[in-house]
């Protein structure tokens, strides 16, 4: 087999190299386009269940999972990002107002809290301040105006990206296959069948739960008359979409907002609805059913994939990172699946 490996390869060594360097052009090319070809890829994953719906007209049912998964993120962030942009102008325009209302606030809070606490936190807000003062002061604006358009141009890109891939996506496989070793094809189907398997738990347990939960969490906040729903809404989403933090980070705040504003009972009423109809049903019953059944992934790896690649590369980086981790881990099962057979044929053999 190693024989006619490097055969295979010592025949096809002028096409290899040429399709390599034609593959490092093509990154080079597409690289400012990275983030919106990684969200693409995320939403196929999400809209394939959808598509399958739609066995006998294929394009129709690429077109109707793309429009169902681009479409609720599009809103949700979309008006989150607008209402934080409405506020954002709102404070700039009444600055007076904005520190008299924050004042006021924290002389409420005075109140609340003992002596000794309010100087730890006066003194953790001075710092926080005097940390993040010459970090706002220093910000370019043009890079900041180009990095929101980029980031807009990408979130485009991803919407032909998905419905392509949902079209074709397996047409895609196919042709990579085509260029490996013919005795080796099974073997790396093998491995893809494994990864994309994982791949596929992660993404839809996760922007799925994180869907549901936004839009809840959007009338949740409304009812309870919080500013800026579709804003909050859109922290639920984001925060929804790594695992073991999830809507609690946005909650937890929420609730203790309302503890010092109306009191306790109506921050605990707050908290235990909006635990029961935005945390429960995503997190204890849709997420651990999707990712449990079909990734295999532990948890914790995926909240430091997710983590450590948007530390690293940004949006991409959040999605592409939950990607390499669950390649490794779908190689290393294939691997041990293997070698688990293959004892178990030597102790038959020996015996």
């Amino acid at each position: 087999m190693d024989s006619d490996l490097k055969a295979w390869f010592s025949e096809h060594k002028g096409v290899l190299i040429l399709a390599l360097a034609a593959s490092i052009m093509i990154f080079y090319f597409l690289f400012p386009f990275m983030d919106g070809l990684i969200l693409g890829t995320v939403f196929a994953y999400v809209g394939r269940p959808i598509r399958d719906k739609f066995r006998k007209r294929w394009r129709l049912g690429a077109l109707v999972a793309s429009i169902c998964i681009v479409v609720p993120i599009f809103l949700i962030l979309g008006l989150g990002m607008l209402e934080i942009a409405n506020q954002v102008i709102t404070l700039a325009q009444n600055q007076e107002a904005v520190r008299m209302a924050l004042g006021s606030f924290l002389a409420r809070l005075t109140l609340e809290i003992p002596p000794g606490a309010q100087e730890m936190i006066a003194g953790s807000l001075q710092n926080i301040v005097e940390v993040l003062a010459p970090i706002a002061a220093s910000m370019p604006v043009f890079a900041i105006g180009r990095t929101v358009s980029l980031g807009m141009i990408n979130f485009i890109i991803s919407i032909p990206v998905c419905y392509f891939l949902l079209l074709d996506g397996e047409g895609f496989v196919d042709s990579v296959m085509a260029l490996m070793p013919p005795g080796e094809v099974e073997v790396y189907r093998k491995y893809i069948a494994r990864i994309d398997r994982i791949l596929s738990g992660i993404y839809i347990g996760t922007i799925y739960t994180s869907i549901l939960g936004s839009f809840i969490a959007a009338v949740i906040f409304y009812a309870f008359g919080f500013p800026r729903p579709f804003a909050l809404a859109s922290f639920v989403f984001v925060a929804g979409m790594v695992p073991i933090l999830t809507a609690w980070m946005v909650i937890v705040p929420l609730a203790l907002y309302r503890y010092i504003v109306l009191g306790f009972n109506e921050a605990l009423i707050f908290f235990l609805v909006a635990s029961a109809l935005i945390y429960l049903p995503s997190e204890l019953l849709i997420r651990p059913y999707l990712v449990a059944t079909k990734s295999s992934l532990h948890p914790l790896l995926v909240m430091l994939s997710f983590f450590g690649g948007a530390l690293v590369a940004g949006i991409g980086g959040f999605f592409l990172a939950p990607a390499i981790m669950g390649a490794v881990v779908g190689i290393y099962q294939v691997r041990r699946e293997e070698m688990a057979q293959e004892g178990a044929g030597e102790e038959q053999g020996l015996g």
